[in-house]
């Protein structure tokens, strides 16, 4: 499979935890919280759409998520508009709201090594398609639930590690520790 001409998505684009600045590229309220490239592949493989999944590849403008959450997933748009995956009213949002932005004109249209903004109107509809998707995904749910058990049993734990260690001293610093100042003879 030749997959120069895919289109990369990284989970960054998707994530409403982040700012447009650390990549977000849809609109917070329809971005979903922490996607990951299995998320993406999962929405992907359920709209018959060709892609290549590149786990050890990072998103270069956040730094965190190339180690926390790695890998983009390429995409053929072509052929996902070719299917009719994208149909749908141009700007028109799930809920029934116009989206204005991609009926802004571009003006470099025509001009050669330009792209005139249809492969990224079509990239913002299926990045918006996209994440209604992952939102009821089954295996992001239970993902989800089981991250928030974890990280409850982690609090608790810490909660109570710190009960226990806290005698001796009410300066909060271990009881272990040698003391500060003048010796004394």
């Amino acid at each position: 499979m030749n997959y120069k001409n895919f289109s990369a998505i990284y989970p960054n684009y998707l994530d409403s935890n982040k700012t447009i600045k650390l990549g977000r590229r849809i609109a917070a309220k329809d971005a979903v919280s922490e996607p990951t490239i299995q998320d993406i592949h999962e929405a992907l493989a359920s709209l018959s759409i060709r892609h290549v999944i590149q786990p050890h590849k990072g998103y270069s403008r956040d730094a965190v998520s190339r180690w926390d959450n790695p890998g983009r997933v390429l995409v053929d748009l072509d052929g996902a508009a070719e299917r009719g995956v994208l149909d749908g009213a141009l700007g028109m949002r799930p809920d029934g709201t116009f989206d204005l932005e991609d009926d802004v004109p571009d003006m470099g249209a025509g001009q050669e090594g330009i792209d005139n903004g249809e492969t990224t109107a079509k990239k913002k509809k299926l990045m918006r398609k996209l994440a209604v998707i992952i939102r009821d995904l089954p295996n992001r749910k239970k993902r989800l639930i089981e991250l928030k058990a974890r990280e409850d049993a982690e609090k608790l734990k810490s909660v109570e590690s710190g009960n226990a260690t806290s005698g001796g001293t009410s300066n909060g610093q271990g009881g272990n520790r040698k003391k500060k100042g003048k010796k004394k003879k």
